[in-house]
């Protein structure tokens, strides 16, 4: 089972939390157990300092080690401690036990050369003890001084209890508090969430609340809310893309139909007639072709549907034959097509595609040239490019027209469409330019007329 974000959330926060509070409730319990037991050890240390010095005044007045021991044994009589001299063979020369086993430490006792501090077990509760050697000229002695651990052992008791129910409690709040975080972080969310399960293809101009926020979720509204406007624009370019593609084909179809229906309106006509009928439906079919044709590839550009293959091509011998081709209809409407294309322009592109859009650029050029004008074409190199421009001097393109007629269908001689074609000859040529990572842009002539570039880049010298 997926825990939600709100869970997750909470329980990390629960876990970090425990972590955190079980190492700082470890720190303090070490802190305390090292601070009670240096001021423990510093108690008895005291005490044995003091009968110490008890003992050497003793022996100072009457030079006997057990007689001054002797005279100060009522003085190491200390309530809730243990005391005790040794002689140098651990054997106790006086003694106040108070319950504690000093066979525990006897070995300690006859072994240790200097002061030491020993825990030892004694029943249920443990002690502290000090054994701590002394010399006189008399004779060498050891001073025993143990404490029970019974009131340190109960403070930290105490301590860990009131640790685990504060850190318990810590833990719980910060439970209860970020789940309460994460919803109110989260409900934005939430309501996104509902808002964009209620968009469909009949609403596709709503878009998410809260994209005026500076926050994350101030900027993932901004970001879904593009992502819609993209789709909208995408269903939107595909609405018009099939509302203009039926106008065209109907177009070409309503011709031929006409044309077959009125033909076979009787029964016989002549043969005049009838290559005129076919003359229209074939000009009409071969209209319908090309733009069945064009609208195929746009639709596979598209889709990334259209592989393109690179290989090497001459650009220059590409551009030589479509001039040629292209000097046919130069001439049925007296224009005059120039050309100045520098040889072996060799370039990695696909060369039926390369082909097809320096097609469409003269086409372009002559449909749009009147009759007598001109078309030039140049093919140049320039550092690390190689450069395409068709030239026309046509009636010109109005500065905000010029991005527009890449689109598609997009006509700026609505009068001359029928001659002109359905608009999808420059779409075609951007698509191809985009696809070779080239660029192909339009220029004003000087003097009147177009000027269109292709450029990119020339990987081959």
């Amino acid at each position: 089972m997926t825990l939600s974000i709100r869970w997750r959330l909470t329980l990390w926060v629960v876990a970090l939390m425990t972590a955190a509070l079980t190492a700082f409730g470890a720190g303090v319990l070490w802190l305390q157990g090292r601070w009670t037991r240096v001021e423990l050890d510093a108690g008895l240390a005291n005490v044995a300092a003091t009968a110490a010095r008890m003992i050497d005044e003793e022996f100072a007045e009457n030079g006997n080690l057990a007689r001054a021991v002797g005279e100060v044994r009522a003085s190491l009589n200390v309530p809730g401690l243990a005391t005790a001299v040794l002689d140098a063979h651990g054997r106790p020369i006086t003694a106040h036990w108070h319950g504690f086993d000093a066979s525990r430490v006897a070995d300690d006792a006859r072994q240790t050369d200097h002061a030491v501090f020993l825990t030892a077990p004694a029943g249920a509760t443990p002690w502290r003890v000090l054994l701590a050697p002394e010399h006189t000229p008399g004779g060498a002695y050891a001073l025993l001084i143990a404490r029970p651990m019974d009131d340190v052992n109960r403070q930290r008791s105490t301590l860990t209890r009131v640790l685990l129910v504060a850190g318990s409690s810590v833990v719980l709040m910060a439970g209860v508090l970020s789940w309460w975080v994460a919803s109110s972080a989260l409900r934005p969310v939430t309501v996104m969430a509902q808002e964009a399960h209620a968009i469909t293809a009949d609403t596709p101009d709503w878009r998410l609340d809260g994209a005026t926020a500076s926050d994350e979720l101030g900027q993932l509204a901004r970001a879904f809310n593009a992502l819609l406007a993209r789709l909208a624009q995408s269903a939107k370019t595909q609405r018009d893309f099939m509302a203009d593609a039926s106008h065209e084909l109907r177009t070409p179809v309503s011709v031929i139909k006409t044309a077959a229906e009125v033909t076979l309106d009787r029964d016989t006509r002549d043969e005049e007639e009838y290559r005129d009928a076919l003359t229209i439906i074939e000009q009409q079919s071969n209209r319908l072709s090309r733009l069945v044709e064009d609208m195929f590839v746009l639709a596979r550009a598209d889709a990334d549907g259209q592989a393109i293959v690179m290989g090497l091509t001459d650009l220059s011998a590409v551009v030589a034959e479509c001039c040629r081709a292209a000097s046919v209809v130069a001439a049925a409407k007296h224009i005059q097509l120039s050309t100045r294309i520098e040889p072996e322009r060799t370039v990695v592109g696909n060369d039926s595609l390369l082909r097809r859009l320096v097609t469409n650029l003269l086409d372009n050029a002559l449909q749009y040239t009147p009759n007598g004008g001109a078309v030039d074409v140049a093919v140049t190199r320039a550092g690390s490019a190689v450069t395409l421009t068709v030239a026309d001097t046509g009636p010109g393109i109005p500065v905000h027209e010029r991005e527009r007629i890449f689109e598609r269908f997009v006509r700026l001689d609505e009068a001359r469409s029928e001659s002109a074609g359905a608009g999808l000859g420059l779409p075609i040529a951007r698509w191809i330019a985009r696809g070779h990572n080239a660029t192909l842009f339009v220029e004003e002539r000087k003097g009147g007329g177009s000027v269109f570039t292709f450029r990119m880049a020339i990987e081959v010298v």
